[in-house]
């Protein structure tokens, strides 16, 4: 365990403030151009629409390779540094959209933001933990969630403006730079000291043990979590272009409505666990978030659409805080970048998988097929939580 008294006594400290501003720059960047890899791929690179979700897809299948490496990395190596690394291949692979002439090209591009996302998101979460103080954990993990949820505020909003404003070029090298920002504050401004984690390096087991790549304890909440990833890559990746088919106007406010609600949502998420029991919230969780698909399969106008964003947040916002909290709980401290990491893998398999099942559901069928498909996987997710969480307080209750 580390030595607590090695940690700030305050939750709003130097280090965790700056950690937050670097965050909500990149979520920027990142929630400026996810939305637009399929039409980018489909409009400028001349690809089908099968290729825009394999595209769209790889980010995060490319994510979920290198995520358990990245635990490892996270908890054997300077964070700071880990990040400096990890910030540098994204302003690479944004600049590389730019100028990518091709489908192939921007397929490696895309790969190489995948690696650096995946680094650096998994590194942030391990950090954060140092940063604040050991009770407060939780806390701090929770409001360093909002800045990724504001950042879809005005991501999507600010990525589309750029995009008709000054085309797509324009779009990706602001990406970049906003990503070089991020990076100048950590460097400039976040000051790290390692000594906060050697009681953990000392009790370090070997980096190619199974354990030290997966925290096994949590993997199926992590698969489960998933399941909002996956809606996530639906949504992000096909609801632009359903829109438009149904000629349905000012789609982005699914993403402002969306955040907004996500945004209250996480600020007393884990109030809500704590008073109504993990099985509650996280089960009417996912009924919100597979009635939001199921809206959104039907939807012929603004209004469907908007109600279906304020579900879904209402379901991500409760059910993927709480389950990624009870990961990064039940592992020890010398074992979060791990945790963090397996949580991830969950999310970047469900937002990887969720752009190619729809591409093809969306190209052999229809958008109506592919979002209540995801309303189905969604109720399946929640009965087997309900189910799993049913068979654990039974063995309780047998051992008292």
């Amino acid at each position: 365990m580390p030595d607590n008294s090695s940690k700030p006594s305050v939750i709003w400290n130097k280090n965790y403030i700056i950690l937050l501003l670097v965050n909500l720059i990149s979520a920027i960047g990142f929630n400026m151009v996810y939305t637009m890899i399929v039409d980018y791929t489909v409009n400028v690179l001349d690809g089908s629409l099968i290729m825009g979700g394999i595209i769209a897809g790889t980010f995060s299948i490319t994510a979920l390779f290198v995520r358990p490496f990245a635990g490892i990395i996270a908890d054997n190596f300077n964070k700071k540094s880990v990040c400096f690394f990890a910030i540098i291949l994204i302003i690479t692979a944004s600049l590389g959209y730019a100028f990518a002439p091709n489908i192939n090209l921007m397929l490696l591009f895309r790969i190489l933001h995948g690696i650096g996302f995946s680094i650096n998101g998994t590194t942030s979460i391990a950090l954060v933990s140092f940063c604040v103080p050991e009770n407060r954990i939780g806390e701090g993990l929770s409001y360093f969630g909002v800045g990724q949820v504001f950042s879809q505020i005005i991501g999507p909003r600010l990525g589309e403006l750029l995009k008709q404003t000054f085309g797509y070029r324009i779009l990706f090298v602001t990406v970049a730079f906003l990503s070089l920002c991020a990076l100048i504050l950590l460097v400039k401004s976040f000051s790290y000291k390692t000594e906060i984690e050697k009681a953990d390096h000392n009790n370090k087991k070997p980096v190619y043990s199974v354990k030290n790549i997966i925290a096994t304890e949590v993997l199926l909440f992590a698969l489960l979590g998933g399941m909002f990833s996956f809606g996530n890559g639906i949504v992000s990746s096909f609801l632009k272009v359903m829109c438009n088919e149904r000629n349905i106007q000012n789609y982005t406010m699914f993403f402002s409505v969306n955040a907004l609600v996500l945004f209250l949502i996480r600020m007393v998420a884990g109030k809500l666990v704590d008073k109504k029991g993990l099985t509650i919230v996280i089960t009417s969780s996912f009924f919100a978030s597979a009635i939001s698909m199921v809206l959104l399969a039907y939807a012929s106008n603004l209004n469907m659409i908007v109600f279906a964003a304020i579900l879904k947040a209402i379901g991500q916002g409760g059910g993927q805080v709480a389950l990624q909290a009870e990961c990064i709980k039940n592992v020890d401290a010398g074992k979060r970048g791990v945790a963090a990491s397996t949580f991830y893998i969950g999310a970047d398999i469900g937002q990887g998988v969720g752009p190619w099942i729809g591409g093809f559901l969306s190209n052999t069928f229809n958008y109506k097929t592919t979002f209540s498909f995801t309303a189905f996987l969604t109720f399946v997710c929640g009965a087997v939580f309900f189910i799993n969480q049913s068979v654990i307080q039974k063995r309780k209750e047998r051992t008292t």
